[in-house]
């Protein structure tokens, strides 16, 4: 378990509260653990960071955004609202313990390229639309709204999560004039450094709808290409980027990126009203579909399009046309976190890289085993820290004044190559006039020239007319000649088509009465193969039904040789096209008789399965009661114990149990080896074709210890529509009382009509 924690965590073990089980993922400043609480026996999921020294200005504020998302959503109790349960920390470390929700997120299903349908698009826009009109009626706006703060239930149901940068109403956690939240997402007040309210929700939630419904961002590109489209331009209408999305719903999601704030939904309520009002047909609540697979394994690393921006106050930006760009971001230095981002004149910009610890969540990678960790709290040397902290400070201050620098010597450029441009147009100008000058004198040129061309074509067309009409003549006396030679010509080949299409048809005459004859021929010849093989079909099958009949006769024989071999066995048998069946339990003393007993009928290789458990106990005198309603090989209840046999002392008996397709009353009874019964489930009530697990201890249920004495017992599984077991049946009954309270329910079942299945199972124990 150790290995699964980074060392710089391994001072944490969860107290006397929390089992920690492994972990869920891990980033820079901290770690998700998978964790369960003892108290009250769930899974949990605990974010651990290491607290910063006391002159990293930066870490202090991310510990702050951490203690803010405990305390903005512990406020919050709601069902699409990620809980916390509860928040620690000490001198070096502090925690969250929440909710653990483990399929996924919105942004692993946009990654992958998977296009949700407009219906779903529709419900989990409204359960986050939900989530947070409830947050805004107690004072908390998100701010940072997007795919991947909305996690998925294992129902498909959307949970909100990451409140690390809320704003909560009457606090000084936050200021006017701080820039935060992801780009792609944050509203044109969040740019300028105004205060925000919920219509910054609403702004967020709609530039996700638009991602959900056309697969692509509605403001997109760097940084400084999303600040002056969000700013100064409008997209495109969902609906002209895909083909599922209603015109009607356009207008509702372009108020909802109005540029005003006073322009949008007013609140979250009214926007999810308008939503479903313009669908074609309304929303029906019900439940929530299947959770799409995610199969993704945790990733810490942080889109840098969707990085929550965290900085001091922003750049003024005009509400005019156009908007300043700013300059673009250096590449990170080595030994510097790849995080920080400067920007000219917006003080430090620094995309949340470390808060990808905050932001993390279980993906759906499977569990590490369960092992309880146990680890010890020491100091920790704090003095190379408080030198690299040091260190990355003057760095910084040095990137910033050289980011400064560039956007300077940018900014002159820019300005030089503008004025060079209007040089350039004037010369452009001049020139255009005097091109203009020459070329009306070459178009005078052009026009006598072609004046006299015109008199040369005349002339010529003249000339070319009389030759035409000489030639036409001479072309007309040739065409009489030839049509009267070939009137001739035809005349001669139509006698001698005549001729050749009555020798043709002589010929087809024959032919058919040729092939008329061959063809009967070959009909009789058909159907006398036909008859033939016909006899020898039926002949085969009556030689194959009297096979059958013979092997179904043998197959009988040795079901009833190998029942008789075993009088104290408890065995479901089955004859079946392919051979015999035989599952139950027998004595270790009467396996080698049915063994031999098949064995001396020569039965064919394969033709005979055995499913069968020896025990060693008083259990025969219960058998022919529990023989009555023995469930047949293969069929439902099925059973599986944990763990490998035998079981150990002091181990728990867990099974799981797969019930029959009608709807079910489970009945569970023990019987050990020293005679006594032992009823641990009377008449619990499950759906049909339910996998039900049992044996977990529960605050309410110790658990099945396995004890003394040690051997074989039997477990015995019944299944039946409706209970039908009394209800003043002792826990501990004689082995003859139950099997007088066996029969009694048998028969009333089946007076009633109601379906009763019987299942053994030998559960082999030792110290």
């Amino acid at each position: 378990m150790s290995g699964q924690i980074p060392p710089e965590m391994t001072d944490w073990s969860g107290g006397a509260k929390y089992e920690v089980r492994g972990t869920l993922g891990q980033g820079a400043m901290g770690v998700v653990l998978d964790g369960f609480d003892r108290a009250i026996e769930r899974r949990v999921a605990i974010k651990i960071v290491r607290k910063p020294p006391a002159d990293d200005a930066e870490g202090q504020e991310a510990a702050a955004r951490f203690k803010r998302e405990a305390q903005a959503a512990g406020r919050l109790s709601h069902p699409h609202i990620v809980g916390v349960y509860d928040y620690g920390e000490d001198a070096r470390i502090a925690w969250i313990v929440m909710e653990m929700v483990t399929g996924g997120s919105l942004k692993n299903i946009l990654d992958r390229d998977e296009r949700i349908p407009l219906r779903e698009v529709v419900r989990l826009t409204g359960e986050v639309l939900d989530a947070l009109s409830y947050a805004h009626a107690r004072g908390i706006v998100h701010r940072d709204i997007k795919p991947a703060n909305v996690m998925l239930s294992e129902e498909g149901r959307a949970k909100l999560a990451d409140f690390g940068i809320a704003r909560i109403e009457n606090s000084a956690m936050t200021q006017a004039g701080t820039l935060m939240g992801t780009p792609s997402y944050m509203a044109p007040e969040q740019f300028r450094g105004e205060p925000v309210d919920a219509r910054a929700d609403i702004w967020a939630t709609g530039v996700m709808l638009y991602q959900l419904l056309t697969g692509e961002k509605p403001f997109s590109g760097g940084l400084s290409a999303v600040m002056h489209k969000v700013l100064n331009t409008e997209p495109p209408p969902p609906s002209a980027l895909s083909s599922q999305t209603p015109r009607a719903l356009d207008a509702v999601v372009l108020r909802a990126l109005a540029k005003r704030p006073d322009e949008r939904w007013a609140d979250a309520k009214s926007f999810a009203a308008a939503i479903v009002a313009s669908m074609e047909l309304p929303v029906a609540a019900g439940p929530a579909p299947a959770p799409m697979p995610v199969d993704l394994p945790m990733d810490l690393r942080v889109d840098p399009d969707d990085a929550t921006v965290v900085s001091g106050p922003p750049p003024i930006v005009p509400r005019g046309d156009t908007a300043p760009t700013p300059p673009r971001p250096e590449p990170a230095r080595p030994g510097r976190p790849g995080w920080l981002l400067p920007i000219a004149g917006g003080g430090g910009l620094a995309i949340a890289g470390i808060v990808g610890a905050f932001l993390l969540w279980p993906a759906t990678q499977p569990p590490t085993p369960t092992t309880t960790t146990t680890l010890d709290l020491q100091p920790l040397d704090r003095s190379a820290e408080d030198r690299a902290a040091a260190e990355r400070a003057a760095a910084d201050a040095a990137q910033r004044a050289a980011a400064e620098r560039a956007a300077n010597e940018r900014i002159a450029a820019e300005r030089e190559a503008t004025d060079n441009a209007a040089q350039r147009d004037a010369a452009q100008r001049a020139a255009n006039e005097r091109m203009t000058g020459d070329a009306a004198a070459q178009r005078a040129a052009a026009e006598r020239a072609a004046a006299e061309r015109a008199a040369a074509d005349a002339a010529a067309t003249q000339r070319a007319a009389a030759e035409r009409a000489a030639a036409e003549r001479a072309a007309a006396e040739r065409a009489a000649a030839e049509r009267a030679a070939a009137e001739r010509a035809a005349a001669d080949a139509a006698a001698q088509r005549a001729a050749a299409e009555r020798a043709a048809a002589e010929r087809a005459a024959a032919e058919r009465a040729a092939a008329e004859r061959a063809a009967a021929e070959r009909a009789a010849a058909d159907a006398a193969a036909q008859r033939a093989a016909a006899e020898r079909a039926a002949a085969e099958r009556a030689a194959a039904e009297q096979a059958a009949a013979r092997q179904a006769e043998a197959m009988r024989g040795a079901l009833a040789a190998a029942t008789a071999a075993a009088p104290c066995g408890l065995l479901a048998t089955r004859n079946g096209p392919s051979g015999i069946e035989i599952q139950g339990v027998i004595p270790r003393s009467e396996l080698p008789r049915l063994r031999a007993a098949l064995a001396e009928r020569n039965l064919p290789s394969g033709s005979a399965r055995l499913d069968l458990e020896a025990f060693e106990g008083p259990y025969c005198s219960v058998f022919p009661v529990f023989r009555t309603a023995l469930a047949e090989p293969g069929a439902p209840p099925r059973i599986a114990l944990d763990g490998p046999s035998p079981l150990r002392g002091g181990q728990f008996i867990r099974m799981n149990i797969e019930m029959p397709d009608w709807a079910t009353h489970l009945h569970i009874a023990f019987l050990g080896g020293d005679g006594s019964v032992h009823v641990m489930e009377r008449a619990a009530v499950h759906p049909r074709g339910a996998r039900v697990r049992f044996g977990d201890p529960r605050p309410d249920f110790p658990g099945w210890e396995v004890s003394k004495p040690f051997g074989t017992d039997l477990l015995v599984v019944i299944v039946s529509e409706g209970p039908i077991f009394p209800l003043d049946l002792p826990e501990e009954p004689t082995q003859a009382a139950y099997a007088g309270a066996v029969t009694a329910a048998v028969e009333g079942a089946r007076r009633s009509n109601r379906r009763v299945a019987l299942r053994p199972l030998v559960v082999e124990t030792a110290p």
